[in-house]
C-alpha cells in the first residue's frame, strides 16, 4: 500500500478527493498533477468533473481551488503545499449567470499588525522582567533548592522572550528572539542567586546545584515562549480586496490572432465557443472576412 501511494506522488501526480461546490455538489476522486498551477488546474478539474468551461455567450467560466482552509492563487501548485494523498479539495464553480446568486471576494480578518510595539511596551516588559527577578533573589534566600532554580528560571526566561519580542518589533519568527532572550536571562539568573550567596545561605556547591536546574529551566523556558510567540505554520496571505482586483486586472491570454497579450478589458472570446480568446479589434476585423456562420480563425462551426 504505501509503495502504491508514493507512485503516484514521484511521478509527479497525486489522488485525491474533490468536492465541486456547485448547484448541486458532488464529490469525485481524481489523481491530479502537483506541476500545474492552480489556474490550469482547475480548468482540468472542471472538465473532469463534466463542468462547462464556457457559458451560453462563449466567455469563460472561472473556477477556483480551495485547499487546506483558503483559496489557492492562480499561480500556486499542490507541490508549493505539500499535498498528501487523498487529500481533500474543493472547487469552487462560478455561479451559473442569470442564477441570482453573486460572487464576492474572500473576506480575510482586517491585519492590524503587532498592537503592543514600542517603547512602552518595551520598558513595560523590562519592568516585569526585573520585578520576577527580585522576587526570584528572595525566595533563593528563603528555599535554596533545585525545584525554587527550576521552576521560577521558567518563568524568568518566558518573560525574558517576550520582552525580546516587543524590543524587535514583534515578529515572531526572527531568531534574534530566543538569542536576546537567552542573552538577558542568564545575567538575570546569576543576580538572582547573589543575595543567597552574600547572606550565606548557600555554599558554592549548593549554588550550583540551583543554578544547574534554573540553566536547564531558562533554555526550556526560552524555546518554549519563542514557539509560542512564531505564529501560525500556513499564515493566511495578506490579502486586500483591492488586491484582488488588482490581479483579476493583471490577467492576460494570448491573443488567437495577433498572439499579443489580451487584458480583460479588450478581451473578446470566440462566439463559436472554439477556446480562443482574441483583442476585440482582431476578432472584429477577423469575422467580418467571414460568412458568419463559422469562426473565422480556425474554422470552427457548432454541431
Amino acid at each position: 500500500m504505501a509503495g502504491w501511494q508514493q507512485g503516484p506522488r514521484e511521478a509527479g501526480t497525486v489522488p485525491v478527493h474533490v468536492q465541486v461546490i456547485d448547484l448541486e455538489p458532488f464529490a469525485l476522486d481524481m489523481t491530479l498533477p502537483t506541476y500545474l498551477p492552480s489556474s490550469d488546474l482547475t480548468q482540468r478539474v472542471a472538465r473532469d468533473a463534466g463542468l462547462g468551461a464556457y457559458w451560453e455567450d462563449g466567455s469563460r467560466r472561472n473556477f477556483y481551488l480551495r485547499a487546506r482552509g483558503r483559496l489557492l492563487t492562480s499561480d500556486e501548485k499542490l507541490e508549493d503545499l505539500g499535498i498528501v494523498p487523498h487529500e481533500l479539495l474543493h472547487l469552487l464553480p462560478e455561479p451559473p449567470k442569470n442564477s441570482g446568486l453573486e460572487e464576492r471576494a474572500p473576506e480575510y480578518p482586517p491585519n492590524a499588525g503587532y498592537s503592543v510595539a514600542g517603547n512602552l511596551a518595551a520598558a513595560g516588559g523590562l519592568t516585569t522582567v526585573l520585578t520576577w527577578t527580585a522576587l526570584w533573589a528572595m525566595a533563593l534566600t528563603v528555599q535554596p533548592s533545585w525545584w525554587v532554580g527550576l521552576l521560577p528560571g521558567i518563568g524568568l526566561a518566558l518573560l525574558a522572550t517576550s520582552f525580546s519580542r516587543h524590543l524587535w518589533g514583534g515578529l515572531g519568527s526572527s531568531a534574534q528572539i530566543p538569542v536576546t532572550g537567552l542573552l538577558v536571562y542568564l545575567p538575570l539568573m546569576l543576580l538572582a542567586a547573589v543575595p543567597a550567596f552574600m547572606l550565606g545561605n548557600v555554599g558554592v556547591m549548593d549554588l550550583l546545584l540551583v543554578l544547574g536546574p534554573a540553566f536547564i529551566g531558562g533554555v526550556v523556558g526560552v524555546m518554549l515562549s519563542w514557539l509560542a510567540w512564531y505564529g501560525a505554520v500556513e499564515p493566511l496571505p495578506d490579502v486586500r480586496i483591492k488586491d484582488v482586483q488588482e490581479a483579476a486586472a493583471a490577467v492576460t491570454w494570448p491573443c488567437g490572432i495577433c498572439g499579443g497579450a489580451v487584458t480583460s478589458d479588450v478581451k473578446a472570446d470566440c462566439v463559436f465557443a472554439c477556446g480562443r480568446v482574441f483583442h476585440q479589434g482582431c476578432y472584429r476585423a477577423k469575422q467580418s472576412l467571414g460568412d458568419g456562420t463559422t469562426c473565422a480563425v480556425c474554422g470552427y462551426q457548432p454541431a
